[in-house]
């Protein structure tokens, strides 16, 4: 069983929300199988590590934007562990972190995920993102 504590000194002391927001470099097959995702009980969570969910974007794709999260950034944790947490917790039906992930990692994260209930998608990560 994991335990995390929140510590306000260890997430951003930016908000999340007030960051603009863009459509996301995303396959028509991964919102599609979110969609589908977001009609179960648990949470679609998103690292801090991508792009803010533009909820047009995953409305117009039939997501239930009330099932998507996005995570706050930590210091003391990589996105790795944060990954590794959110679907340990049980509480996920997908994870969604950047592809900055090495390809063995996401290959781990893929096969945990698996055997959590969970899926796991890899998208552009923020420093990638010029517009």
């Amino acid at each position: 069983m994991i335990h995390t504590q929140a510590h306000s000194h260890s997430y951003s002391k930016y908000n999340v929300l007030a960051q603009p927001t863009q459509p996301m470099n995303i396959a028509d097959s991964v919102l599609n199988r979110l969609a589908g995702l977001s009609m179960q009980q648990q949470w679609i969570f998103f690292t801090a590590e991508c792009p803010r969910p533009d909820h047009a974007q995953f409305a117009a794709s039939n997501v239930v934007c009330q099932k998507i999260i996005q995570l706050k950034s930590s210091n003391t944790q990589s996105e790795l562990e944060i990954v590794i947490k959110a679907i340990q917790s049980g509480n996920a039906s997908a994870v969604v972190a950047s592809n900055q992930i090495d390809s063995v990692n996401k290959s781990l994260l893929k096969d945990l995920a698996l055997s959590h209930g969970c899926e796991v998608f890899f998208v552009e990560g923020r420093v990638n993102q010029y517009h």
